[in-house]
C-alpha cells in the first residue's frame, strides 16, 4: 500500500506539472504527453499483452498511436495550424476538425495496410488474437487518447477534466473501500472477484457527491452532470471489468511494471478510456 500511495503522488505531480505547463507555454506540451502514454499503453497491450513480438510491428503500432493523437488533435492546438497552412479560410471556418479527421482516416488506412503486412511477414508466429490486435486495437485505444487530449485542452478543460477523474478514478477508490467493508454480494467474480455490487453502489454514491462539490466549486449548473454520473461510472467500470478479462484471458496479473503498486499505463486508465470518447462528444456538443 504504501508503493501504491508514493507511486500516486508521483504521477499526481507530473500531471500537475504537465497541465501547469501546458496551459503556461502552449497545449501541444499536453498533447505530446498524451501521445507518449497513447504510445506505451499500446506497447502494453500488444506485446505484453497480445504477446507480439516483432519489433517492426510493435514499432509501426507506436508509431501509428503517437502520430494519431498529433493528426486527429481533438483539442485543436495543432490541427488548426496545420488547416491554416494549407487553406485561406481560418480554422473555424473551413473545419478543422474536419480536416483532421479526414487525415486521421487516412493514416488509419495506411496503418492497417502495414499492421496486414507485418502480420504476413511473422505469419507463422501469429495467431488470429495476434493479427487481430495489431491490426483492430491501435485504432479505438488511439481515438480514445486524442479525446482526452480534446477534454483537457478545452476552456473549461480541468472542470472537465476533474469530473473525468470523478467518474473514473474517486468510483474506483469508492468502490474499492465500500466493498472492503460491506461487500458480500460479488459483482463478476469470473472476472474479477475482488469487485462486489455493494462496493460499486458505494463508488457510484461517491461520485455522487464528488461531482456536487466539483459543480459547485467551478460555479457549474448541478442537474446534468449529476444525472450523468451513475451511467458514467457504470461505464468506467465496464471500462475496468474489459481490461480485467482481457488480461485473464492472457494469463496476466499487469499490464506492465512501469508504475509501482499500480502496475502499467493501461491498468491506470482502462476506465478512463472506455469513459472519454462519450465525454468529448458531449463536451464537443455543448451537453454538459
Amino acid at each position: 500500500m504504501k508503493t501504491r500511495i508514493i507511486s500516486g503522488m508521483v504521477m499526481s505531480a507530473v500531471v500537475i506539472a504537465v497541465l501547469a505547463l501546458g496551459f503556461t507555454l502552449s497545449t501541444v506540451i499536453i498533447t505530446a504527453a498524451i501521445a507518449l502514454l497513447a504510445a506505451g499503453a499500446i506497447y502494453e497491450l500488444l506485446h505484453n499483452a497480445a504477446g507480439i513480438k516483432s519489433k517492426a510491428a510493435l514499432a509501426g503500432a507506436i508509431i501509428y498511436t503517437a502520430a494519431f493523437i498529433f493528426v486527429l488533435d481533438t483539442s485543436g492546438a495543432i490541427s488548426d495550424k496545420i488547416y491554416s497552412a494549407f487553406s485561406s479560410k481560418t480554422p473555424l471556418e473551413g473545419g478543422a476538425l474536419t480536416f483532421s479527421f479526414y487525415s486521421a482516416a487516412i493514416l488509419s488506412v495506411l496503418y492497417f495496410i502495414y499492421a496486414a503486412f507485418a502480420a504476413l511477414k511473422n505469419h507463422k508466429d501469429f495467431g488470429l488474437g495476434q493479427i487481430a490486435a495489431l491490426c483492430g486495437l491501435p485504432l479505438p485505444y488511439a481515438f480514445a487518447f486524442s479525446c482526452l487530449g480534446g477534454v483537457i485542452n478545452h476552456t473549461d478543460g480541468i472542470y472537465y477534466l476533474l469530473l473525468l477523474l470523478n467518474f473514473s478514478s474517486v468510483c474506483d477508490i469508492g468502490a474499492y473501500f465500500a466493498g472492503s467493508f460491506l461487500g458480500k454480494h460479488k459483482l463478476c467474480p469470473n472476472i474479477s472477484p475482488k469487485k462486489t455490487v455493494e462496493g460499486a453502489i458505494g463508488g457510484i454514491l461517491s461520485s455522487i457527491i464528488v461531482t456536487v462539490i466539483i459543480t459547485a466549486s467551478f460555479g457549474k449548473s448541478m442537474l446534468l452532470p449529476l444525472i450523468l454520473t451513475i451511467p458514467l461510472c457504470i461505464l468506467g467500470m465496464a471500462g475496468d471489468l474489459f481490461a480485467s478479462a482481457v488480461k485473464r484471458s492472457m494469463g496476466i496479473k499487469d499490464y506492465g511494471k512501469l508504475i509501482p503498486g499500480h502496475g502499467g499505463i493501461l491498468d491506470r486508465v482502462d476506465s478512463i478510456l472506455m469513459i472519454v470518447p462519450l465525454m468529448f462528444l458531449m463536451v464537443r456538443f455543448g451537453v454538459i
